[in-house]
């Protein structure tokens, strides 16, 4: 109550302070003007600092408590402020992805160097002794929650209401471990957002500005690691992640659309999840309260998980991930959609591409085995039907000169408009002289291919080759023996070229 007090006292005199200081947010195109203060976040700071100095002033337990944690606050204090004056200086200023992010990477070092640090994987219980990927996954999961909490303050009392059931969460977790230091800091937030609320909710007055949400998801971040390293069961580790459903699922959409796009993930966009709810013809305020009850369902999940059994952690994980699945689904993403749409049909597909792969391979050793040429070509057509060719002409050459053999064109009875597929000649040759030439044709009715070309290449098309290289060699000899050896014809030439070169 103390700090929802200072805070409602606190966050009017820091809108003042912004319209002083032109720290405007992009306010909604009709509420346009006024202008809206980016102030918020320094205003949540001081209610909490002004709130720990009236504590310091009553003797209690309490104080007591909070007093001997006193160097741990400080160590994890820094950092954090670190990260919310780079979001005052964009706020202000304006800053790059990149300068923010190597200012959150370096706050995220700095409280893991103090011990604030990610030592066991949730869920899996599996303990990290490497330091190198203690840090890693210590950062990564800073720096993703610091920006899940930016990414999603894109409506009036958005990032700040999830923010306050996330610490709900964190504090309830808290006070069953009898974890004082963060029970002391989570409920100074939480108070802290309430007092904020009523002047962030629709219509604002005031916004987090990127020094707030920054400043919020770090603190929730670095909060979630020091409550898992405090837990003595690994349930209770996974709590404090749990919680961050919300912003994550944001977090993951966005980066996924853009890079999907083509997109740097770092270009700010129109489509996230608030945005997406506005387009459906919901108000701010419904979207607004709509996202604070997914928010509250994500922290009621992971509250469940503390004294569950095996079975009910499993269910309470299957329908986390079937309502984040069906909210991704509703708000039809062009490009999950075009994912979805090429999982289904490479999943539907490949059984096809391996069943055409062997039969290639199968058909490729009966040509080989065929004596004659008529009875390789036959088993060529029914290979090419196989693959859905729709008509193959095999057209040679006059280095046979009158000897070529007779190899009728093959085409199925539906295909008549040959002007409407598309056509591929293939070359058949005698090491540099060519035999003659494949045509392949396919309707451009049909879908793509279900095998690789390459092998279409390697396997039928070079065995039906060596065949044919047989057939002329045959025919060679036979034309040396007709022709005797006085008399040249381009048969024996050939022939006797093949022979030098052998």
């Amino acid at each position: 109550m103390v700090a929802a007090f200072f805070s409602s006292l606190i966050t009017p005199a820091m809108a003042a302070l912004g319209h002083y200081l032109r720290a405007y947010g992009q306010a909604q195109k009709e509420r346009e003007p006024p202008a809206i203060p980016r102030m918020g976040g320094l205003a949540i700071f001081l209610a909490i600092v002004a709130t720990w100095g009236v504590l310091l002033l009553i003797p209690n337990d309490v104080r007591s408590r909070f007093q001997s944690e006193w160097p741990t606050l400080a160590m994890f204090l820094l950092p954090a402020m670190l990260v919310m004056l780079a979001g005052f200086y964009d706020d202000l200023k304006g800053a790059s992805p990149w300068q923010k992010l190597i200012l959150e990477i370096t706050a995220a070092g700095m409280v893991w160097w103090v011990g604030f640090r990610i030592t066991t994987l949730p869920l899996f219980g599996y303990a990290i002794d490497n330091f190198l990927l203690s840090f890693l996954l210590t950062a990564l999961w800073i720096v993703a929650v610091t920006n899940s909490f930016n990414l999603i303050d894109g409506l009036d009392g958005l990032a700040a209401g999830i923010a306050f059931f996330v610490t709900l969460s964190v504090f309830i977790v808290s006070l069953l471990q009898e974890n004082h230091f963060v029970c002391i800091i989570t409920i100074t937030l939480a108070g802290a957002l309430l007092g904020f609320l009523k002047f962030n909710f629709a219509p604002a007055k005031i916004f987090l500005g990127d020094a707030g949400s920054l400043f919020l998801g770090f603190v929730l971040a670095t909060l979630a690691i020091y409550t898992s390293q405090k837990s003595s069961t690994l349930l209770a580790m996974v709590v404090p992640f749990a919680a961050f459903g919300l912003p994550l699922l944001e977090t993951s959409l966005t980066v996924a659309r853009r890079f999907l796009s083509g997109r740097s993930i770092f270009v700010p966009d129109r489509d996230h999840i608030h945005h997406r709810m506005l387009q459906k013809r919901l108000t701010i305020k419904g979207a607004v309260l709509s996202l604070y009850a997914l928010a509250a369902l994500f922290s009621l999940g992971s509250l469940l998980i503390i004294r569950s059994t095996g079975n009910l952690v499993a269910l309470v994980a299957v329908l986390t991930g079937v309502l984040g699945w069906f909210l991704s689904s509703q708000l039809h993403y062009e490009e999950l959609s075009e994912l979805n749409e090429y999982i289904t049909r490479v999943m539907h597909c490949q059984r096809r591409v391996l069943a055409n792969q062997i039969l290639m391979r199968k058909a490729s050793k009966q040509l080989e085995e065929v004596p004659a040429l008529e009875e390789s070509w036959q088993v060529l057509i029914k290979a090419l039907e196989a693959l859905e060719f729709d008509s193959s002409t095999c057209q040679f050459s006059g280095c046979w000169n009158g000897s070529a053999p007779l190899l009728h064109p093959w085409s199925r009875h539906e295909h008549s408009n040959r002007n409407y597929c598309w056509t591929i000649s293939i070359p058949l040759l005698a090491g540099k002289k060519k035999l003659g030439e494949l045509q392949l044709r396919r309707t451009l009715k049909k879908d793509r291919l279900l095998f690789e070309f390459s092998s279409l290449l390697n396997t039928l098309v070079l065995s039906f080759e060596k065949q044919l290289r047989r057939r002329y060699e045959v025919e060679a000899v036979k034309t040396l023996v007709n022709y005797g050896r006085p008399k040249e014809s381009p048969l024996r030439s050939n022939l006797l070229a093949m022979g030098k070169k052998a």
